[in-house]
């Protein structure tokens, strides 16, 4: 069944929209330490009723658009943009890295990563790649967005060049101890080699780090990421969880 979703994912409708740098923040416990990023083109609801957020969180970010757009600056610009909006909810709750689990679930780990290794915080990231560029170039997912970059006469190089010190390769050394990454090896949005090569450099990075290779596919490898979320919740909070989720306070534009 899960193989199913993962082709329809693949084969669904690309967002024309993938310019607006504006997602959505759900808050929810203001006393919760954890923040979600989310899937590209999953809204919070459905994450939560498929599974992936098991954790009582302080803020769920659905991506903007242009997290995954044809224009490479646009794709930095929307996950700055997050990225600080995280930060000064951090800032005005007073929690640092060393108060936080950070999830970055599939595109969602491109931010995730980012924060989590900018602030020391601890990562769960899941079904995460190693880099932006080659991902919108070799992703079966991405592969309109490909065709609208060429269109634009953008090549490989200029990815590569723009999205330089964002991707999770480059954003590991930062990462708290005991951060965890979760991959399987059957996911069809993400090729294998760019998997291994998350795999390799984080062993390489980061030696306190765990890696969970699943043989499984995408939407799989998200709905297994679950457990390993709520051991990390109760390793950072000394309890463990006692209710699956929770429904957010309310939604901020």
């Amino acid at each position: 069944m899960f193989e199913l979703i993962d082709h329809f994912l693949i084969s669904r409708r690309v967002p024309d929209d993938d310019w607006t740098l504006v997602g959505r923040r759900i808050d929810g416990d203001p006393e919760a330490r954890v923040i979600y990023f989310l899937p590209w083109n999953t809204p919070y609801l459905v994450a939560r009723h498929a599974g992936f957020l098991p954790l009582p969180f302080l803020a769920a970010y659905e991506m903007p658009p242009a997290i995954v757009s044809s224009d490479p600056s646009a794709s930095v610009a929307a996950m700055r943009r997050m990225v600080d909006d995280a930060a000064s909810l951090l800032d005005a709750r007073r929690l640092t890295g060393r108060d936080l689990l950070i999830v970055g679930l599939s595109v969602g780990t491109y931010p995730a990563t980012y924060l989590a290794n900018a602030l020391g915080a601890r990562l769960c990231s899941v079904a995460s790649a190693d880099r932006g560029d080659l991902m919108i170039w070799q992703s079966p997912a991405a592969v309109r967005v490909k065709e609208r970059a060429i269109a634009k006469g953008y090549r490989l190089l200029d990815f590569a060049r723009t999205l330089r010190g964002y991707n999770p390769v480059d954003n590991m050394r930062g990462l708290a101890r005991s951060s965890t990454f979760v991959v399987g090896m059957r996911d069809s949005l993400v090729p294998v080699p760019r998997t291994r090569r998350l795999v390799e450099h984080g062993r390489f990075a980061l030696n306190s780090a765990r890696f969970m290779i699943l043989d499984a596919g995408h939407v799989r490898t998200l709905r297994l990421s679950a457990a390993v979320q709520r051991s990390m919740h109760a390793s950072l909070t000394g309890m463990p969880l006692a209710r699956p989720g929770m429904v957010p306070a309310k939604a901020v534009p």
